[in-house]
């Protein structure tokens, strides 16, 4: 962190306004930085059928939750002091698959750490992106079947990297909906009642 110029350009959205693809791959590297296990090819997300955990990962390519933080911190500095979540939300909500495919997976790599997740769940909004439950728990927000497998990818990180962290956070109602999109798969969609649908 000894070059904070180097950082704040990298940083900040400033400069990416307009574009959109250039968007998402700051925030893709982003994500690398922050949890580079989910883009080795050789490691996947841990669960039922896969035995390796973030836990057993070598140390030495995963940063700590203090360098994560720390950049997190550095991303809001870089824009104005805008909140982290918040500027991230914003992104996964463009009208540019592309940026939304980055901001998602940012969030993916958040939901990967207890601290990062923590952040998310209790970001409850208040600008124009909304909180992060509400954004999650959206389906019909993504069209594409890109968007609606990385979505699912955040809810898969949340549940099998901190299934019990969870549900200390969240409402039975809410942690219920994530297990039945987890079980169903990336293109789960509420059912509307039939009453509601008919109106």
């Amino acid at each position: 962190w000894e070059d904070t110029t180097v950082l704040h350009e990298w940083l900040s959205l400033h400069s990416r306004v307009s574009q959109p693809k250039l968007k998402s791959a700051f925030l893709s590297s982003l994500s690398q930085v922050m949890e580079p296990i989910m883009w080795s090819d050789d490691v996947s997300i841990p669960g039922p059928a896969n035995s390796t955990s973030v836990s057993n990962i070598n140390p030495c390519t995963r940063p700590n939750d203090a360098i994560v933080m720390q950049l997190y911190q550095a991303l809001s500095d870089a824009n104005n002091g805008r909140d982290s979540t918040e500027l991230i939300l914003v992104s996964a909500k463009s009208p540019f698959v592309e940026e939304r495919l980055g901001a998602y997976s940012l969030l993916q790599a958040l939901a990967m750490r207890g601290l990062g997740l923590r952040l998310l769940l209790l970001h409850e909004g208040g600008g124009a992106s909304g909180g992060f439950l509400e954004w999650l728990l959206m389906h019909e927000l993504e069209t594409t079947i890109e968007g609606k497998q990385a979505k699912y990818k955040i809810v898969e990180s949340m549940l099998l990297c901190n299934k019990e962290f969870i549900r200390g956070i969240v409402s039975d109602k809410v942690y219920n909906e994530l297990e039945l999109w987890l079980r169903r798969g990336p293109t789960y969609v509420r059912s509307v009642p039939w009453e509601m649908a008919t109106e």
